[in-house]
């Protein structure tokens, strides 16, 4: 079974692995304690595997590895909702991007103004 060292510095060899071992998701998901930080190591390593900025990944990639995660290790059920994965991360101090807040509408109720003139 790969290292923490292997999945922390190797991320790419950590996720091969995980992708041709029978019973690695398994392993990853009884190691982690659970499916929130199981889904933030793999999306953790994508991140890293893939060069990008951090190794924090955002609420859409969590998502997505739960739901990998989930396919794999056989859990039926509903998963949580994508918010509440992401405070579980976040209360074991796993820090998850979130999407800005979209702005207030453009459309005002109020009448456009108009040039003097």
């Amino acid at each position: 079974m790969p290292s923490w060292r292997l999945e922390r510095e190797r991320p790419i060899e950590w996720l091969r692995w995980l992708a041709e071992e029978p019973d690695a998701y398994r392993v990853l998901f009884t190691q982690a304690g659970g499916l929130a930080r199981a889904a933030y190591r793999l999306a953790s390593a994508r991140c890293r595997a893939h060069g990008g900025l951090g190794e924090a990944p955002t609420l859409r990639e969590l998502q997505a590895a739960a739901l990998l995660l989930a396919g794999h290790v056989g859990i039926t059920e509903r998963l949580p909702i994508t918010s509440l994965l992401a405070n579980d991360c976040e209360a074991q101090g796993l820090p998850v991007i979130r999407p800005l807040p979209t702005p207030p509408s453009s459309r005002s109720s109020t009448p456009p103004l108009r040039r003097a003139g």
